[in-house]
């Protein structure tokens, strides 16, 4: 490699820095974006936690579809990836997750969030019966609004047994992990664990009954479960790119530094090289 060469390849590297070192600094500000509302989310499903726990501690005789264990076994897994690539294992890890996770079952319908996850399956012959487009990129509280409504009313009107939803699970800035959580029916199991921290210890009244409240509350309370897993998927998804891209930025750094240092090499042995050319004429010169 000559050092016209070599001068050319280290711009075209530092051009390519620029280009990740300006995402990473994208993804930070979208993950800090995506944490905020994440947090907000998580205020308004304790609170809608509680009151199903209350309603369901101290009136236990309701009898609702949405907690109701189904005969049948027809399930719909719901697989959120990113519209991009470019975030390291992010894709990969849970689409990969989704496949072995439904592999086994006979009866299935496949919704995807995400042209990565709609990319993917296409690839592997599976058939996708929903697409959801335009949700994975900046999650709005109406996305997950919209994808309610539309698993409320498959599951309503007896299409679909249960769901299930596969994504990307945040459990830190540097830690995440493919999940696969039920959402319908409702498992009773998770209000065990939710604890009170207000100071209320009188009785709850429901107007204009607790099993109307409940039909009111049990929706609101999916569209917050699926905002969560969305605005999770899509903060991990930046966390990934955060991350794929300072090492991206930092191997191109370690690459320019090699470059450089063979630039230099180069350059001096071409000027070794001319001097001795000169020498060598000098004395050719001097020998006439």
């Amino acid at each position: 490699m000559n050092i016209t060469e070599i001068k050319n390849r280290i711009s075209s590297i530092e051009q390519t820095r620029k280009i990740t070192k300006a995402m990473h600094l994208i993804s930070t500000v979208k993950m800090r974006k995506a944490l905020s509302k994440l947090e907000k989310n998580s205020t308004y499903l304790d609170r809608l936690r509680m009151t199903i726990k209350d309603i369901l501690t101290h009136r236990g005789d309701i009898d609702h579809p949405f907690i109701c264990e189904c005969e049948g076994n027809r399930t719909a897994f719901v697989v959120v990836a990113g519209d991009k690539g470019l975030a390291g294992p992010f894709n990969y890890n849970v689409l990969n997750m989704a496949i072995n996770h439904m592999k086994d079952i006979e009866e299935r319908y496949l919704f995807t969030i995400g042209h990565m996850a709609t990319s993917f399956f296409n690839r592997k012959k599976y058939m996708v019966d929903i697409e959801f487009l335009h949700t994975a990129q900046n999650p709005e509280l109406y996305h997950a609004r919209q994808i309610s409504e539309v698993l409320i009313d498959l599951f309503v009107q007896g299409h679909i047994d249960k769901i299930e939803i596969i994504y990307t699970h945040l459990i830190s800035t540097l830690s995440q992990e493919p999940r696969a959580i039920t959402i319908l029916p409702i498992d009773l199991d998770f209000y065990e664990d939710v604890k009170d921290d207000s100071n209320f210890t009188g009785t709850f009244q429901y107007d204009p009954s607790p099993k109307k409240v409940f039909d009111t509350i049990v929706p609101q309370y999916l569209i917050g479960v699926i905002y969560s897993v969305l605005v999770q998927s899509y903060a991990s998804e930046q966390c990934c790119r955060m991350s794929a891209m300072d090492s991206a930025t930092q191997n191109a750094d370690e690459i320019i530094k090699e470059l450089k240092l063979k630039y230099s090499r180069a350059r001096q042995a071409a000027v070794t090289n001319e001097m001795l050319e000169v020498a060598n004429a000098t004395n050719a010169v001097l020998d006439l």
